[in-house]
Protein backbone atom coordinates (compact mmCIF):
# COMPACT_ATOMS: atom_id res chain seq x y z
CA UNK A 1 0.00 0.00 0.00
CA UNK A 2 1.53 3.28 -0.68
CA UNK A 3 2.31 5.38 2.05
CA UNK A 4 1.87 9.34 2.37
CA UNK A 5 5.67 9.58 2.17
CA UNK A 6 5.67 7.85 -1.51
CA UNK A 7 2.93 9.45 -2.84
CA UNK A 8 4.38 13.28 -1.62
CA UNK A 9 7.80 12.01 -3.72
CA UNK A 10 5.79 11.14 -6.40
CA UNK A 11 4.00 14.93 -6.32
CA UNK A 12 6.85 16.27 -5.94
CA UNK A 13 8.50 14.73 -9.54
CA UNK A 14 5.33 15.75 -11.36
CA UNK A 15 5.28 18.53 -9.93
CA UNK A 16 8.94 19.41 -11.05
CA UNK A 17 8.52 17.78 -14.32
CA UNK A 18 6.00 20.07 -15.03
CA UNK A 19 7.74 22.76 -14.43
CA UNK A 20 10.78 22.07 -16.35
CA UNK A 21 8.35 21.25 -19.54
CA UNK A 22 6.67 24.84 -18.71
CA UNK A 23 10.45 26.32 -18.44
CA UNK A 24 11.21 24.98 -21.43
CA UNK A 25 7.98 26.31 -23.21
CA UNK A 26 8.11 29.73 -22.04
CA UNK A 27 11.55 30.01 -22.83
CA UNK A 28 10.95 28.79 -26.49
CA UNK A 29 8.20 31.38 -26.79
CA UNK A 30 10.51 34.46 -25.77
CA UNK A 31 12.74 33.24 -28.43
CA UNK A 32 10.26 33.02 -31.08
CA UNK A 33 9.25 36.55 -30.38
CA UNK A 34 12.69 38.02 -30.26
CA UNK A 35 13.40 35.85 -33.82
CA UNK A 36 9.72 36.75 -35.21
CA UNK A 37 10.56 40.78 -34.72
CA UNK A 38 14.01 40.75 -36.12
CA UNK A 39 12.04 39.14 -38.82
CA UNK A 40 9.86 41.89 -39.24
CA UNK A 41 12.49 44.25 -38.93
CA UNK A 42 13.66 43.25 -42.18
CA UNK A 43 16.68 41.37 -40.76
CA UNK A 44 17.25 37.87 -42.97
CA UNK A 45 13.79 37.79 -43.08
CA UNK A 46 14.26 35.12 -45.11
CA UNK A 47 15.49 32.69 -42.46
CA UNK A 48 13.55 34.20 -39.26
CA UNK A 49 10.34 32.68 -39.83
CA UNK A 50 11.90 29.01 -40.55
CA UNK A 51 13.95 29.28 -37.26
CA UNK A 52 11.24 30.82 -35.06
CA UNK A 53 9.09 27.18 -36.44
CA UNK A 54 12.02 25.31 -35.47
CA UNK A 55 12.30 26.60 -32.03
CA UNK A 56 8.71 26.65 -31.28
CA UNK A 57 8.78 22.92 -32.40
CA UNK A 58 11.37 22.03 -29.91
CA UNK A 59 9.32 23.79 -26.93
CA UNK A 60 6.06 21.95 -27.72
CA UNK A 61 7.72 18.35 -28.15
CA UNK A 62 10.05 19.58 -25.14
CA UNK A 63 6.94 19.82 -22.89
CA UNK A 64 4.81 17.18 -24.39
CA UNK A 65 7.92 14.95 -23.96
CA UNK A 66 8.18 15.92 -20.31
CA UNK A 67 4.52 15.90 -19.47
CA UNK A 68 3.99 12.52 -21.36
CA UNK A 69 6.15 11.02 -19.16
CA UNK A 70 4.52 11.70 -16.35
CA UNK A 71 1.06 10.91 -17.72
CA UNK A 72 -0.19 7.74 -16.13
CA UNK A 73 0.72 9.00 -12.57
CA UNK A 74 -1.60 12.17 -13.45
CA UNK A 75 -4.23 9.93 -14.75
CA UNK A 76 -3.83 7.44 -11.47
CA UNK A 77 -3.67 10.46 -9.41
CA UNK A 78 -6.80 12.12 -10.64
CA UNK A 79 -8.50 9.51 -11.34
CA UNK A 80 -9.63 9.97 -15.21
CA UNK A 81 -12.66 8.38 -16.67
CA UNK A 82 -12.46 7.09 -20.47
CA UNK A 83 -13.61 10.75 -21.93
CA UNK A 84 -11.05 12.45 -19.59
CA UNK A 85 -8.63 10.47 -20.42
CA UNK A 86 -8.90 10.70 -24.34
CA UNK A 87 -8.71 14.39 -24.21
CA UNK A 88 -5.71 14.30 -21.89
CA UNK A 89 -3.71 12.20 -24.00
CA UNK A 90 -5.23 13.79 -27.32
CA UNK A 91 -3.90 17.44 -26.25
CA UNK A 92 -0.50 16.24 -25.30
CA UNK A 93 -0.41 13.66 -28.62
CA UNK A 94 -1.02 16.85 -30.91
CA UNK A 95 1.00 19.11 -28.96
CA UNK A 96 3.97 16.48 -29.55
CA UNK A 97 3.12 15.71 -33.08
CA UNK A 98 2.79 19.63 -33.90
CA UNK A 99 6.12 20.34 -32.40
CA UNK A 100 7.79 17.36 -34.32
CA UNK A 101 6.26 18.34 -37.49
CA UNK A 102 7.10 22.37 -37.24
CA UNK A 103 11.08 21.08 -36.76
CA UNK A 104 10.43 18.91 -40.05
CA UNK A 105 8.65 21.78 -41.96
CA UNK A 106 11.79 24.60 -40.34
CA UNK A 107 14.24 22.31 -41.40
CA UNK A 108 13.02 22.02 -45.10
CA UNK A 109 12.20 25.55 -45.02
CA UNK A 110 15.85 26.54 -44.09
CA UNK A 111 17.20 24.03 -46.82
CA UNK A 112 14.87 26.30 -49.59
CA UNK A 113 12.23 23.82 -50.26
CA UNK A 114 9.02 26.13 -50.13
CA UNK A 115 10.25 28.19 -47.63
CA UNK A 116 7.16 30.10 -47.76
CA UNK A 117 4.78 27.54 -47.76
CA UNK A 118 6.25 24.82 -45.23
CA UNK A 119 6.09 27.78 -42.80
CA UNK A 120 2.46 28.63 -43.17
CA UNK A 121 1.90 24.84 -42.68
CA UNK A 122 3.95 24.85 -39.68
CA UNK A 123 1.53 28.02 -38.38
CA UNK A 124 -1.26 25.79 -39.44
CA UNK A 125 -0.58 22.97 -37.36
CA UNK A 126 0.77 24.61 -34.50
CA UNK A 127 -2.54 26.62 -33.85
CA UNK A 128 -4.17 23.61 -34.42
CA UNK A 129 -2.12 22.23 -31.65
CA UNK A 130 -2.72 25.09 -29.69
CA UNK A 131 -6.57 24.59 -29.33
CA UNK A 132 -6.60 20.43 -29.55
CA UNK A 133 -4.32 21.40 -25.82
CA UNK A 134 -7.20 22.84 -24.28
CA UNK A 135 -8.49 19.59 -22.10
CA UNK A 136 -4.36 18.93 -21.66
CA UNK A 137 -3.72 22.40 -20.17
CA UNK A 138 -7.05 22.82 -18.13
CA UNK A 139 -6.51 19.06 -16.31
CA UNK A 140 -3.23 19.96 -15.74
CA UNK A 141 -4.45 22.96 -14.02
CA UNK A 142 -6.85 21.49 -12.12
CA UNK A 143 -3.64 19.49 -10.22
CA UNK A 144 -3.64 20.38 -6.38
CA UNK A 145 -2.58 19.20 -3.02
CA UNK A 146 -4.88 18.25 -0.23
CA UNK A 147 -4.48 20.41 2.55
CA UNK A 148 -1.41 22.08 1.01
CA UNK A 149 0.22 25.49 1.95
CA UNK A 150 -0.35 29.10 0.17
CA UNK A 151 -4.02 28.14 -0.83
CA UNK A 152 -4.02 32.17 -1.79
CA UNK A 153 -0.84 31.48 -4.34
CA UNK A 154 -2.20 28.41 -5.85
CA UNK A 155 -5.49 29.83 -6.55
CA UNK A 156 -4.03 33.27 -8.11
CA UNK A 157 -1.77 30.61 -9.96
CA UNK A 158 -4.64 28.60 -11.51
CA UNK A 159 -6.39 31.81 -12.58
CA UNK A 160 -3.63 32.65 -14.36
CA UNK A 161 -3.61 29.41 -16.21
CA UNK A 162 -7.47 29.58 -17.22
CA UNK A 163 -6.79 33.19 -18.53
CA UNK A 164 -3.29 31.90 -20.71
CA UNK A 165 -5.77 29.13 -22.16
CA UNK A 166 -8.43 31.45 -23.41
CA UNK A 167 -5.85 33.43 -25.11
CA UNK A 168 -3.74 30.20 -26.27
CA UNK A 169 -6.98 28.89 -27.84
CA UNK A 170 -7.85 32.64 -29.85
CA UNK A 171 -4.19 32.73 -30.91
CA UNK A 172 -4.31 28.56 -32.17
CA UNK A 173 -7.50 30.18 -34.05
CA UNK A 174 -5.55 33.35 -35.52
CA UNK A 175 -2.41 31.18 -36.54
CA UNK A 176 -4.72 29.09 -38.16
CA UNK A 177 -6.53 32.10 -40.02
CA UNK A 178 -3.34 33.95 -40.85
CA UNK A 179 -1.19 30.29 -41.98
CA UNK A 180 -4.33 29.53 -44.83
CA UNK A 181 -4.23 33.57 -45.94
CA UNK A 182 -0.38 32.59 -46.40
CA UNK A 183 -0.78 30.02 -48.14
CA UNK A 184 -3.40 31.42 -50.62
CA UNK A 185 -0.46 34.62 -51.14
CA UNK A 186 -1.79 37.27 -49.31
CA UNK A 187 1.43 38.66 -47.53
CA UNK A 188 2.87 35.66 -47.41
CA UNK A 189 6.06 36.50 -45.64
CA UNK A 190 4.98 38.98 -42.99
CA UNK A 191 1.50 36.91 -42.03
CA UNK A 192 3.62 34.21 -41.27
CA UNK A 193 6.13 36.25 -38.85
CA UNK A 194 3.05 37.72 -37.47
CA UNK A 195 1.78 34.53 -37.09
CA UNK A 196 4.67 33.26 -35.42
CA UNK A 197 5.01 36.12 -33.42
CA UNK A 198 1.25 35.60 -31.69
CA UNK A 199 2.12 31.88 -30.98
CA UNK A 200 5.23 32.88 -29.77
CA UNK A 201 3.53 35.18 -27.46
CA UNK A 202 0.96 32.20 -26.23
CA UNK A 203 3.23 30.02 -25.40
CA UNK A 204 5.06 32.30 -23.21
CA UNK A 205 2.53 33.18 -21.75
CA UNK A 206 1.02 29.93 -21.45
CA UNK A 207 4.44 28.25 -19.90
CA UNK A 208 4.70 31.11 -17.77
CA UNK A 209 1.54 30.65 -16.27
CA UNK A 210 1.47 26.58 -15.85
CA UNK A 211 5.47 27.19 -14.52
CA UNK A 212 3.89 29.30 -12.06
CA UNK A 213 1.17 26.79 -11.09
CA UNK A 214 3.65 23.84 -10.96
CA UNK A 215 5.93 25.63 -8.62
CA UNK A 216 3.28 26.38 -6.15
CA UNK A 217 2.17 23.25 -6.10
CA UNK A 218 5.82 22.09 -5.40
CA UNK A 219 6.61 24.80 -2.44
CA UNK A 220 3.04 23.50 -0.99
CA UNK A 221 3.66 19.69 -0.91
CA UNK A 222 7.09 20.06 0.09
Amino acid sequence: METSFESSLQDRRLFKTMTAGSTAEALGGAAAVVLAIVGLAGIAPEYMPAIAAIVVGAALLAQASLIAAEAREIEAREHLGGTQKLEFEGGISSEALAGGVAIVLGILALLGIGSEVLVSIAAIVIGAALILEFGAMNRLNALDVPNGKHLTVRRMARRAVMGSEGAQMLVGLAAVVLGILALIGVGTAVLNLVALLAIGVAILLAGTALGGRSASLLVSSS
